[in-house]
Formats: C-alpha cells, sequence, structure tokens
C-alpha cells in the first residue's frame, strides 16, 4: 500500500498538523507549510518501498502467525522499518517506534476518498482543559475523576460522516380548541370553540451529519453537534498528520433511514410551533415527502477521552471544531449519602432554631 510520510524537507523531522496555524509544523526546526503546498522529500521511495513491503508482511519467518492478524493490517515505517499494526479502518496512524506520522492512501482513495474534511481547530491541552470544566463543581461525581492523570487515552480522531442534503414538503391538519372561562355572582362559565387548522410547509436541508463508523456511538457523535461546514475544505491528507484517521465502514444507505427521520421531525416540529394561540393542538393528519436527498462524504475533527472507574469504561467526546465537550458521568453513592445525610441534618437545625425563635417571641 502506498504511503505518505510527512517528513519536514528542511530537517527531516516528523511534521504534524498544527491546528492553531492550520499549518504542517515541524517541532524540531519550526518549518511550516501550507497543507497544499506539501511535497514529501522522499515521495518516489516511499511509494516504491510500500509497493515492495505491502505483501510482505507475512513471509517466511515472521513474527506473525496466520490467524492472528485477522481484521488487522500491518505496514512497514519507511522511515525506521518498524512494523505499524492498525485497524482495515483506519488511515492515518503513528509508528510507535520512531512517531512518524503516516496516511495510507488507499484508504482514502476513489470511492474512499472524502469529499471534505474539517480541519482540527482545537488541540489535545483544549480538550484537557475542557474535561476540567465539565467535571468542576460537580459534587456527586469520585474524587478521582477531578484528575487529569485519571484519563486513560487521549485521541485527535477524523471521524467519517456522511453528510446528506434534500428537500422536504409537509401538509398537516390539526384539531385545536380555544377555552374561555368567566364567571359573574351566580355561575361559572366555560366556553370551548372548536378549530380544524391546516399547515404547509417546505423546508430545505444541507449537510445534516450522520458518522459512518461503527465504532463510533451514534448518540455522542450527534450530541457534539453541529459542526460549521462552511470552514470544510477539499480533502488532503496532510490535515491527518499527527492525527489519528477511519474510513467509513457504515454505508451511506444504512445511515439514510435516520436521516430522513431526523428532517422529517424538524419539519414537524416547525410546522406545529406555527399554530400558536390556542388552548391545546392535536396533530390529525399528515403527509410528507422528500426530495432531492443526496449525499457527499467528510472527515469531521473530533477529540476522544476515555477513562475507567469501578470496572466500567466512560468515553468523553469534543468537537474538535467548536469545543462543545459531552459524555456521562457516574454518581458516587458514598458521597450522595454523605450530602444527603448532611443536608437532612442542616434543615433538622434550622428547624430547631426556627422553633425556638418563636417559643421565645
Amino acid at each position: 500500500m502506498g504511503l505518505t510520510e510527512y517528513e519536514c524537507p528542511a530537517c527531516g523531522g516528523i511534521m504534524n498538523f498544527d491546528a492553531a496555524s492550520q499549518l504542517l509544523a515541524c517541532p524540531y526546526c519550526d518549518n511550516k507549510i501550507k497543507v497544499s503546498d506539501y511535497v514529501a522529500p522522499r515521495k518516489e521511495e516511499q511509494d516504491k518501498d510500500a509497493k515492495a513491503d505491502s505483501n510482505e508482511w507475512m513471509h517466511e519467518g515472521s513474527e506473525w502467525q496466520p490467524g492472528e492478524t485477522d481484521g488487522m493490517v500491518v505496514y512497514s515505517c519507511q522511515s525506521c522499518g518498524g512494523e505499524i499494526v492498525a485497524s482495515e479502518n483506519e488511515g492515518s496512524l503513528t509508528c510507535p517506534f520512531c512517531s512518524n506520522n503516516v496516511v495510507v492512501k488507499e484508504k482514502f482513495a476513489g470511492d474512499l476518498r472524502p469529499d471534505y474534511v474539517i480541519p482540527f481547530k482545537k488541540s489535545k491541552q483544549d480538550a484537557m482543559n475542557a474535561y476540567a470544566g465539565y467535571v468542576k463543581g460537580k459534587l456527586l461525581l469520585p474524587k478521582v475523576f477531578f484528575a487529569q492523570n485519571h484519563i486513560d487515552k487521549i485521541r485527535g480522531i477524523y471521524i467519517p460522516y456522511w453528510l446528506y442534503d434534500g428537500k422536504v414538503d409537509g401538509d398537516y391538519e390539526f384539531s385545536a380548541t380555544k377555552v374561555r372561562t368567566w364567571s359573574d355572582s351566580d355561575y361559572n362559565y366555560t366556553e370551548t370553540s372548536y378549530y380544524n387548522v391546516e399547515r404547509s410547509g417546505v423546508e430545505e436541508f444541507a449537510n445534516v451529519p450522520h458518522d459512518a463508523s461503527k465504532e463510533m456511538p451514534d448518540d455522542l457523535m450527534e450530541s457534539i453537534e453541529p459542526f460549521n461546514f462552511s470552514e470544510a475544505v477539499p480533502f488532503n491528507g496532510g490535515y491527518l498528520a499527527g492525527f489519528l484517521a477511519n474510513r467509513y465502514d457504515i454505508k451511506a444507505e444504512d445511515t439514510q433511514t435516520h436521516i430522513v427521520e431526523r428532517m422529517k421531525h424538524t419539519v414537524e416540529s416547525d410546522i406545529r410551533n406555527s399554530v400558536s394561540g390556542y388552548s391545546t393542538v392535536a396533530i390529525t393528519s399528515k403527509q410528507q415527502n422528500v426530495r432531492g436527498l443526496r449525499h457527499k462524504y467528510a472527515l469531521y475533527p473530533v477529540w476522544l477521552l476515555n477513562t475507567s472507574w469501578n470496572g466500567n469504561n466512560y468515553l468523553f467526546a469534543m468537537n474538535g471544531q467548536s469545543g462543545k465537550f459531552v459524555g456521562n458521568l457516574p454518581v458516587d453513592k458514598g458521597r450522595a449519602l454523605i450530602l444527603y445525610l448532611l443536608s437532612a441534618l442542616g434543615f433538622t437545625v434550622l428547624a430547631i432554631i426556627v422553633c425556638l425563635i418563636i417559643i421565645n417571641s
């Protein structure tokens, strides 16, 4: 397989994509290059070596035995010769021996090539700061979660997304009521008026996202939305340098039903909100029509943080563009009991003080 290694043309150091400057940056000589201007210094050698090595990792004498690498691919680092083990869907890697950044071109070629990528704008430190702010002030959280060194792993990953465009027509009928009440010296009166309300509308959608990775929980990925597509750029592997990246392993047609439901739900909510001024409103009939549905493929930036407690794993995610942070937190039952007892004790003391004041007044 063809490998692209982001080696600094000036000093040979390892270049990373820098979120702050939006450039490929060398930490050794401070050389910075636009992603679109980068040319690998040893491109021809890398392509030749990668082609020769692509099928040799299971050669006679290899430490890998048949069956051991099922679901995995082993690459040979062109800088140090070390073996890089990855899943079949990973397309941006880091050599564990020399930290060289490698992009596997075949993982993002042909139909697998993304149309767009939104580059990282938030750094690893931004993700750690966001985590600290997320847990701050949560009294029922286990104490260990307040220590940043409790984080087991933090990864910057480009997640594959299908982005959908389309239009939805909606025709709705509602039954509604208006209730008026009044009274005189003898009676209380209630008047209920009944109405048939009709609403029609058309909404156009652009870039509605659905993650295309089986590894990512759909609810977690939806929680870090929205992404600002206006900052997306045509795909270039240079934006992946220093980060992990997965190709899609969920086909677009397998996400289409969920996307259509999201669009329809939005249309229904917006039309329902236009029926105002009534005491009650209920849908009696509806018709929705989806037109012009089409999709494109993009990589979106996400920081993932993993930690564990009491044998359970906890996953947090941060939007690598906006910094929106989400995740589920456990409750320390021991701390909850202590806080309950303290609050109950405080309430008891307060009640006693109030009673003493009333008695003495």
